[in-house]
């Protein structure tokens, strides 16, 4: 999990049970980039942190039941104001308490029913698991993303959107389709290939095909049709590492 550290707030007013939280959590965390950066049974403390680091990424356990001048559902909206994509979860011994988290819209990640310290330690678990996916998959789709100069403009393509690239009629010049339209720029198909995911076939001298975007490809006359109805070529040579590529 290098490279993402998570930051965990913990709010708890019992003393016993904020350090058993601790331990449980510490134990899950052992391996990750993950720390317990406050654990505390003040709410004010809690948002006096996030206020005073707003770039950092937080995971937050609150107690709903907090025996202070707000609760551990008001925390949480306060806590929104800053901080609109931490993971919120919630503590309590009352089941019928976490109904009204809906009606505050803070968008809990998940509830924890105190009591059985076994099933508690398993939601730990399952939140702490569910969060290194997001972690991983925001990474997979973060590197699906090309900068490329068009003009006098930076422009973001995601890979997975694009149809094909290929080599455009001014020399120099490459041609990215996308559903939308084309868009050209300066380099070369070798320069764009070394960036390209896994999804990416070269069929022909002229074309970089993402395989995932191919509706149907003629063999006979060596056309690939795309999922938008524009068409690009696979010279001979090449037609049997596509299909095997296309069938993977």
């Amino acid at each position: 999990m290098g490279g993402t550290l998570m930051n965990i707030i913990l709010c708890e007013d019992n003393s016993r049970q904020r350090k058993d939280f601790e331990d449980m959590i510490t134990n899950e965390i052992n391996d990750l980039d993950f720390k317990i950066v406050l654990s505390t049974n003040n709410p004010n403390k809690v948002i006096k942190h996030v206020e005073d680091n707003l770039s950092s990424n937080f995971i937050y356990f609150l107690d709903i039941d907090l025996q202070s001048d707000i609760n551990g559902i008001e925390l949480a909206k306060k806590i929104r104001k800053y901080d609109s994509s931490g993971y919120i979860i919630f503590l309590t011994a009352h089941a019928e308490l976490t109904l009204l988290t809906f009606q505050y819209k803070v968008r809990a990640m998940d509830y924890i029913l105190k009591g059985d310290n076994h099933l508690v330690r398993q939601k730990i678990h399952d939140c702490i698991t569910q969060i290194c996916t997001d972690i991983s998959n925001s990474r997979h789709k973060k590197s699906n993303i090309i900068p490329i100069d068009i003009g006098n403009n930076l422009v973001f393509f995601d890979l997975d959107e694009v149809l094909f690239f290929e080599t455009a009629d001014t020399e120099h010049k490459i041609r990215v389709h996308t559903s939308s339209g084309y868009s050209e720029f300066y380099g070369t198909l070798k320069d764009i290939e070394s960036t390209l995911t896994p999804s990416y076939y070269k069929p022909h001298r002229s074309y970089l095909v993402n395989t995932k975007m191919i509706k149907s490809i003629d063999k006979e006359n060596l056309i690939i049709h795309m999922n938008n109805g524009e068409t690009c070529y696979v010279a001979s040579r090449y037609l049997k590492g596509l299909l095997q590529k296309c069938l993977k």
